[in-house]
Formats: structure tokens, C-alpha cells, sequence
């Protein structure tokens, strides 16, 4: 046999050294050597580690240690392979080198292995119970696996306030009380089995019982109960994810078993009590009332209807009303209102999404026809219900008087007496109001009709003038008319002869104006935006020129027209700016014994200051200030117009002046009826005009 001498480097052993050294024979040469706590070890018998080491320990000198090359790769973990055969070597080696190897190769192996992120798992927790009315006994059935693999391991498993009586452990496990709970010890490691009964005290308040205890063990857990007794009870498991019942009448053992299972860290915690008897549900019963507003229109009766169902004892999906008939049903609206339908015989199915029970509302719109001078109130009413009543109010429409007829089953009350909700949906006077109790009852009405009263669409509540006179006898005026427009189409004017009408705006928009049969002006109009009392006013401007057939002479007597509104549209102020040229003189001169006149006449009266009227009190305001700079804006425009028309017909512009610096006039009237009945004039005195030749 071949023998070989092996000297390990000092270096490379020690740096992969890990278990604790053997003691040294020199010192204990009457044992084994025995390795560190906590670091791993070889377990040999001492007749095999003589064996197959030849150590002696009863030799005090430095040993050599003769070990198979076999044993040597199994240390290192390593194999070598070459052209000497190595099955058969015999490796000598030092007894400390020996120990260096034998320290190097327990450490490797406790390197290779992973630490586990936990001590154990739990693979199932069952607890079975069986449940009286004092007491309850539970059997906790664990598997579990145990990851660690050294050492002692705890796992908790019961709290210790139960009473534990009965316990099957695997070899190796033991069960010990450590503070507040129970627990297992052992040193094994893998699958072990585990299985506990113990009794829980059940506590019972009116009628209702109780039983609990804490989970120490983690993971989730099965519960199967068995309640004692024929009886079927109600149970419920705090926290169960699931839970099945199944009575006694259809058990073997006749006794309610119940299965649930609860998630980690959820403590147990059941409670039940005897289940009442199940009884068949009595018919649905209804109740209902309505509050119905008719409005009487032209030969139609238009309503709405609120009805309040009061749904008992068991719940529907539908639900039937009676249609009067003649009416037709527009609209349904309602909580949870899926679908409705009106069948030939006159019955109104309404389809709720769901079940309706208790208090239930629905909101009816139909109409009815009213032709002649009667007409019965429709009232869509509730079929198959207890009790019936309601409240009906009437309104008008139209120009129409209404009057109750000969009421049955039902009474007048004053429209004071309605309930809140018929107010509520209109804005119109209420004129009558009616009251029944009861399916059967019939309300007629007396409809007159009268003859309709035309009135006024269409009103100006204000006309501002500002007229520029020159003394050739032309005249340049802008007025402004304030309007107040429900439906009229044009506003119609009147226009003085011999008017050029430069430009038309309405609401600040540039329009076209057209001209009638009659050479009335039409403006189109605007309708007024609805106020929060009434119709918003907006301005109608027009400018426009006049040129007289003639100038006239230096002194004598000037008539001015305005225009005219017609088509029953009054104006309630009208206000004029006169300016005339400044070198003139205004009036006539008084006699020996009279006062000089203003020399201004006519249907306008010569003022100082313009009335504050309600309507147009925001214009009066704000006239005199701008009176000037209106007219500065007419001289632009008019010295424009002028120099426009002279370049068109190919001549030298002539720059020509309104007075805007004349003489400013002041003239008003309250309340210019419209047409012929109220002219806009006034005739002016004058003298020391200087006219152009």
C-alpha cells in the first residue's frame, strides 16, 4: 500500500476554520475530543474514530494520524484525478493538522446552509368544537413545519386561560405554559403533528350566548362547530370570510353544525341564539296619497301629480295606477323608476330597479282634453291600496273663469289648506282647491272663456333727442329710444319729410332698417332678456338729416317734426337737446306793457332741466352732462358724411360746421301716445340768422 505524508499550509486551513478545536491529547488524553457549543460537530463512536485514525491517546508525543486519501476528499470536498491511482493512498498526517482539517471541514459545511426566515409555518389549523349551554370544548388540530433546524425551537400555540384536558404531541415535542400561553419545544425539525382539547366557558345575556379565546398561532384557521340540541340556532362568526349552516333537520346527529374560517389575527369569537321560527310573509299592503295640480289651458287640462306610497309588510317590483280616462300619461319620474308602461284598459304599471318598501314616491305629468264649458279633474290614482286620499289645486292658463261644479266624494277647501308641495310646483295664483278621501269621487269644473284685451308688447320708456340746427335750415338729430320688447317683430316709426336716415342700431348692433305700405320705418327688434322683475330694457339709436326745399330767411318762424312711434307703442318721456346757431336771436320781444316770449311752441315744452321720471330716471341723470359730447360725436360724423358725398361726386370737400358751441334748448313731454294722437312738434322764433347764399 501505498503512503503519502500530507503537510496542510498553517494559513490555508485556519482561514476556513469554523468549529472549535478538539482538546489536545497531551492535556484530556483520557476522552475524545469534543467540539465547541453552537458550532457543529461529528458524531463517531470512540472505537471508530481509534479505528480509523490510529489514535492512541496514552502517547504523550506528536502523533501522525494515518486516513484513507478517501476520507480526505470528503473533508476537503474535493476529488483529484491523475495518472496515480488514489483509492488506495494512505494519507499521514499530524494530529493537529488533523484537527485543523476536521475544524475546516465542519465550518464549510455549516457555511453552506441558509438560515430559514422562520422557525416553522403552520400548515393547517383546524378547530373543532362542540358547543352547549354552558360550556364549549375545542380540539385544535396543527401541522406544522419546523424550518430550523438546530436548537430548540418554540412555537405558541393556545392562550393559557383555557383549560387544556386532553393533548397528542409527535416524539420529540413537548408542551410547556410560558406567562400567557401555551407552547410546543423541540429539537426537531420538519413535519410534526399536533393535537389539543380544551373547554372555553360560555357567557349568555338576554337570551344571546357567547364563547371566545385569542389565536396565538398564526396563519388562518377552519372552524366547525356543532351546536347541541335539536333546535336550529342562529350563529355568527366575528371576522369569518365564509360561513355555512346547516340545521338539524338536515343533519345526522340532529344538531346545527356551522363551518367558517377566519383569517390570521382574528381572535375566535362566536355568538348565537335560538332561531326564531320562520312564518310566511303577509300581503303587501299600500297606502297612498297624492297631490295633484291641474292647469286649465285652451281646451286642454295639463297636470302634475305627486304621489306618496307608503309600501308595508313585504316588498314589489311594481306597482299599478288607474288613469282617468281620456288622459294621457307624458312622463314618470321617481327613485329607482326602471321602466312604465299604460296598457289599453287604462292601468299605469310602474316598474321599480329593485324592491320598494316603506315610503315610496312617484311624479306623474299628463294631460287631459277639456272641450266646452265642463271639464272632470283627472286624477291618476293607486290601485289595490288600503286607503286613498289627496289634495287637487287648480290654476289658469288662459283668460278663462273657473268655477267648482257639483262636487261628489270629495269637498272645497281654501287654497290655504293645501299642502306645501301644489304651491311648489307653479309660479301661478292657485284659484281653487279640493280635498277626497276614498277611491270614488268626481270634482267637475265651470270653464268660461272671455274675450282677450290686447295690450301693450312693446313700450319706450324714454326718447333722448340732441339736434343740430344750422342756419341754412338743415338739421342733424340722434335720438335714442329705450325699449322694452316682449314679442313685437319691428318698432315703427313715423318719419319727418324730407328725412335721410344715416344709420339704425339696435341692442349696439348695426341693423337694416324697411320701410311699410304706409312709408313707416321698421327696425327689427330684439325680445328683452327677463329681468328678476321684469322685461331688461335696450337701446334703438337712429341718426338721420333733414334739408329743406328752401333756406330759410334770416328771421322768422322755424317748425321742427319728430319722428313718431305707431303700432301702439307710446313713449313715456321724450326729451330734446335743441342747439341752435349761436349769432341768432330766440323769442319775441314783449310789448310796452308784456314780457318778452321764449319764442318756442308746440306739443314740447321749453324746460330748464329734464324730469326725473321712474323709468328713465338713470338717463335724466345723466343727460345734461352728456348732451356736449354727444354732440361733439354728431359733428364728426356729419363733417364725415359731408366730405364722403363730395369726393363721390368728384368736388372739393367744403368743411361745414355744426353748432355745437349754440345755443342749447332744452324741451320735453310726459307720455307721447303713439300714431296721430300725440305729434312731436315745436315752432321756434328767430332772428340775425346770417344763411349761406
Amino acid at each position: 500500500m501505498k503512503r503519502t505524508w500530507a503537510i496542510l499550509a498553517s494559513a490555508t486551513v485556519l482561514c476556513l476554520a469554523a468549529a472549535a478545536v478538539a482538546a489536545d491529547p497531551a492535556t484530556k488524553p483520557a476522552g475524545p475530543p469534543a467540539l465547541g457549543e453552537g458550532k457543529g460537530q461529528v458524531t463517531l463512536t470512540w472505537d471508530e474514530f481509534v479505528k480509523i485514525t490510529g489514535y492512541d491517546p496514552a502517547r504523550k508525543d506528536q502523533q501522525v494520524l494515518t486516513v484513507p486519501w478517501s476520507d480526505v476528499e470528503k473533508l476537503l470536498g474535493v476529488e483529484l484525478k491523475g495518472k496515480v491511482p488514489m483509492d488506495k493512498t494512505m494519507v499521514d498526517l499530524p494530529w493537529r493538522d488533523f484537527q485543523a482539517l476536521l475544524e475546516w471541514s465542519v465550518k464549510k459545511k455549516a457555511e453552506g446552509e441558509t438560515p430559514p426566515p422562520t422557525d416553522y409555518i403552520v400548515n393547517s389549523s383546524r378547530y373543532a368544537g362542540e358547543i352547549g349551554a354552558d360550556d364549549a370544548t375545542f380540539t385544535l388540530t396543527l401541522k406544522l413545519n419546523v424550518l430550523r433546524k438546530t436548537g430548540w425551537k418554540r412555537i405558541p400555540v393556545l392562550p393559557a386561560n383555557v383549560a387544556l384536558t386532553e393533548t397528542k404531541l409527535d416524539d420529540g415535542v413537548f408542551l410547556n405554559n410560558a406567562g400567557n400561553v401555551y407552547e410546543l419545544l423541540t429539537e426537531k425539525s420538519g413535519e410534526i403533528n399536533a393535537t389539543l382539547k380544551f373547554a372555553v366557558t360560555v357567557a349568555k345575556a338576554a337570551g344571546i350566548y357567547t364563547v371566545g379565546f385569542d389565536r396565538v398561532t398564526a396563519g388562518s384557521s377552519v372552524l366547525d362547530l356543532s351546536f347541541q340540541g335539536e333546535q336550529q340556532v342562529d350563529a355568527k362568526v366575528a371576522g369569518s370570510q365564509s360561513l355555512t349552516t346547516v340545521g338539524p333537520d338536515k343533519a345526522p346527529d340532529k344538531m346545527t353544525h356551522v363551518a367558517a374560517a377566519i383569517p390570521a389575527a382574528v381572535a375566535v369569537n362566536i355568538t348565537w341564539e335560538r332561531a326564531l321560527p320562520k312564518v310566511a310573509a303577509p300581503p303587501t299592503k299600500l297606502y297612498a296619497e297624492t297631490q295633484t295640480l291641474v292647469a286649465v289651458a285652451e281646451g286642454i287640462l295639463v297636470c302634475q301629480e305627486s304621489i306618496d306610497f307608503n309600501i308595508l309588510h313585504t316588498a314589489v317590483r311594481e306597482l299599478k295606477l288607474v288613469v282617468p280616462k281620456g288622459a294621457n300619461v307624458l312622463e314618470v319620474t321617481g327613485r329607482s323608476v326602471q321602466d312604465w308602461r299604460t296598457e289599453p284598459d287604462g292601468q299605469l304599471t310602474v316598474i321599480v330597479r329593485g324592491e320598494a318598501i316603506g315610503p315610496f314616491n312617484l311624479r306623474l305629468s299628463y294631460e287631459a282634453p277639456a272641450a266646452g264649458e265642463t271639464a272632470a279633474i283627472p286624477v291618476v290614482r293607486a290601485a289595490g291600496v288600503e286607503r286613498q286620499k289627496g289634495y287637487v289645486g287648480v290654476i289658469a292658463l288662459t283668460n278663462v273663469e273657473i268655477a267648482p261644479g257639483a262636487v261628489d266624494g270629495a269637498s272645497v277647501i281654501d287654497v290655504k289648506q293645501l299642502p306645501p308641495e301644489i304651491p311648489a310646483m307653479t309660479k301661478q295664483p292657485i284659484l281653487l282647491g279640493f280635498r277626497y278621501v276614498g277611491e270614488k269621487f268626481s270634482i267637475p269644473l265651470a270653464i268660461k272663456k272671455h274675450a282677450e284685451v290686447s295690450v301693450l308688447v312693446t313700450i319706450a320708456d324714454s326718447a333722448l333727442f340732441t339736434t343740430m340746427q344750422l342756419d341754412d335750415g338743415r338739421r342733424m338729430t340722434r335720438v335714442i329710444y329705450t325699449i322694452r320688447n316682449n314679442r313685437n317683430q319691428f318698432l315703427r316709426i313715423a318719419m319727418p319729410p324730407r328725412a335721410d336716415i344715416w344709420s339704425v342700431a339696435v341692442g349696439g348692433n348695426t341693423v337694416s332698417p324697411a320701410t311699410d305700405e304706409q312709408t313707416n320705418v321698421l327696425i327689427p327688434l330684439i325680445r328683452s332678456a327677463a329681468g328678476a322683475q321684469e322685461l331688461a330694457s335696450f337701446p334703438v339709436e337712429i341718426v338721420y338729416v333733414e334739408t329743406p326745399e328752401k333756406a330759410p330767411a334770416a328771421s322768422g318762424k322755424l317748425h321742427v317734426e319728430l319722428p313718431r312711434l305707431t303700432d301702439k307703442t307710446p313713449a313715456m318721456h321724450v326729451m330734446v337737446n335743441y342747439y341752435a346757431p349761436k349769432e341768432g336771436a330766440y323769442g319775441k320781444a314783449g310789448g310796452l306793457f308784456a314780457a318778452a316770449q321764449s319764442g318756442f311752441s308746440g306739443t314740447l315744452n321749453l324746460v330748464s332741466n329734464f324730469a326725473a321720471m321712474t323709468t328713465d330716471r338713470a338717463i335724466a341723470e345723466v343727460v345734461p352732462q352728456d348732451a356736449q359730447r354727444q354732440a361733439q360725436a354728431m359733428q364728426q360724423q356729419f363733417e364725415g358724411k359731408m366730405e364722403a358725398q363730395a369726393l363721390a361726386a368728384g368736388a372739393t370737400p367744403i368743411r361745414v360746421r355744426l353748432p355745437i358751441d349754440g345755443k342749447l334748448f332744452r324741451l320735453e313731454k310726459i307720455l307721447a301716445l303713439p300714431g296721430d294722437k300725440d305729434k312731436l312738434y315745436f315752432d321756434v322764433d328767430y332772428s340775425d340768422w346770417k344763411p349761406a347764399k
